[in-house]
């Protein structure tokens, strides 16, 4: 769980900066001391210090928002629901009892339409909450620059495929890099003649949380490479 942002300008802030002005006298002079020196030459305002805390604590309050919304996708025929959170990871999928009338083809299809439309809502919400972020600030940054250079990879990679099959032998599905459902297929006639509607989506479900953590894996090591780069 991320832990809130928290802190607080010390009471004897401009004293502190006086003796670290005062400590520069009785350290090696070697890069470290340069850097040091140059940022305690002109030191950031108390008033700058407590402005940026505001903007942090907002821009983390907006973000822990935005990672507890659920978006929630349905097919046009309400036989399918599919519910994923900020990050595209599933966290419900459910049948209707009409779904049984759907045969193979048609499940699989209502599937694919109700993740289509949760991924609208979140597209939608990460507008919204991009936006917000930049009134609460940002800018151009090293950070920014590794964000980017992220993005880039994850794009040139994203046509990878995940894959796992539901415990059952009774189908198989397939996510993306960024773990977006890509391909549904049953491998049994009639699956659900062969079992519940209950029993399917938590099989299927299952199945799809194991292919989207293989996806997650290796987008996490793509990324780790990139903010290597931020010491």
């Amino acid at each position: 769980m991320n832990q809130p942002f928290e802190f607080q300008v010390p009471d004897d802030y401009e004293r502190r900066i006086e003796a670290a002005r005062a400590a520069l006298d009785v350290v090696p002079r070697n890069e470290n001391w340069e850097n040091a020196q140059r940022f305690l030459a002109n030191p950031p305002s108390r008033e700058d210090v407590e402005a940026a805390q505001r903007e942090a604590e907002q821009a983390m309050a907006a973000l822990a928002e935005f990672q507890q919304i659920r978006h929630t996708g349905r097919d046009p025929d309400q036989t399918t629901e599919v519910v994923i959170d900020a990050a595209g990871q599933l966290h419900g999928l459910t049948f209707g009892v009409d779904a049984v009338r759907l045969g193979n083809h048609g499940l699989a299809n209502a599937i694919g339409l109700a993740w289509a439309d949760a991924e609208d809502a979140r597209a939608e919400s990460q507008s919204a909450y991009a936006s917000r972020s930049g009134a609460l600030g940002g800018g151009s940054t090293p950070a920014d620059q590794v964000l980017a250079d992220i993005e880039f990879a994850l794009s040139a990679r994203e046509h990878e495929r995940f894959e796992a099959a539901t415990e059952d032998g009774l189908g198989k599905l397939a996510v993306n890099l960024r773990g977006r459902l890509t391909d549904v297929v049953f491998l049994q006639n009639n699956v659900l003649n062969l079992t519940d509607r209950h029993s399917l989506a938590e099989q299927l479900a299952a199945a799809l949380k194991r292919a989207q953590a293989a996806a997650a894996a290796l987008a996490g090591e793509i990324a780790a490479v990139h903010y290597a780069r931020l010491g």
